[in-house]
């Protein structure tokens, strides 16, 4: 392959990357500024990718949208993405920086509850046993109220109507009053923390996850209250959900 076809390819590839994550149809002159295109090398890629129906014309004249041939491809490979498999780099990157237990938990719709589904270990001698793959609950782990507080206010209702006790301390569940005012702080910090709530002695520090379509699930580190410095909680915070972030922008939650 030239260098001249190389950058084609190139080009083209990033011209269907901003269709995508464009809010309704283009036009060239929107293409051509935004990505510093002439409008002539702009009309050239549109041809070549309409050739093969990755682009079609828009409904109104002049405009441009994502092809069928781009949906066959797109369909064929989200069927194929494992959501814990884009997580477990993210999960080994953190646990480089921090040497402590980092999981991906999965958001479970039907159950209305949460699953460690990815998990990735340091070299602590102290470990949690953590149960993998089973419904968890979302009320008590900062991994859970990381995945509540972005689900809508009917759905958080039913799901504290119907839990139990903490499985680590015994306490019962909180009041609406009390569990809505933590979830607004998950929000406004972006990260939840936790202790001794679904492990005794630990602390979690999770943020949330995003696909497509909503909340996804969540990234959380464990660790024994002591082990970790609780000056560091919020610079911990803000590095999860920086890997959180990244990893909803590869799930299609953000534009690249």
């Amino acid at each position: 392959m030239t260098e001249t076809s190389t950058g084609t390819v190139s080009r083209a590839l990033k011209l269907l990357a901003f269709i995508a994550d464009a809010e309704g149809e283009v036009t060239v002159k929107h293409v051509s500024e935004a990505m510093g295109l002439a409008p002539s090398t702009v009309h050239r890629l549109l041809n070549l990718l309409r050739a093969d129906d990755f682009v079609t014309t828009g409904t109104k004249s002049g405009t441009y949208a994502i092809g069928p041939q781009f949906y066959r491809v797109a369909a064929r490979v989200v069927n194929r993405v494992s959501p814990s498999a884009l997580a477990q780099p993210m999960l080994d990157s953190l646990v480089q920086q921090y040497d402590e237990t980092v999981v991906f938990g999965l958001y479970l719709p039907a159950e209305r509850a949460m699953s460690f589904v990815a998990r990735s270990d340091g070299q602590q001698r102290l470990t949690y046993r953590m149960d993998m793959n089973r419904p968890l609950s979302l009320v008590w782990g900062a991994s859970g109220k990381a995945i509540l507080a972005y689900l809508p206010d009917d759905i958080v209702a039913e799901v504290l109507g119907a839990e139990c006790s903490s499985p680590a301390s015994g306490a019962s569940p909180p009041e609406p009053t009390a569990l809505h005012e933590q979830l607004e702080t998950v929000r406004r910090l972006g990260y939840a923390v936790s202790e001794d709530e679904k492990l005794h002695g630990a602390r979690g520090i999770a943020a949330p996850v995003f696909g497509a379509t909503g909340i996804l699930g969540s990234l959380c580190l464990t660790s024994p209250k002591g082990r970790l410095d609780e000056a560091e909680v919020p610079r911990i915070g803000e590095t999860i959900a920086h890997h959180a972030y990244t990893l909803s922008s590869l799930l299609g939650a953000y534009p690249a």
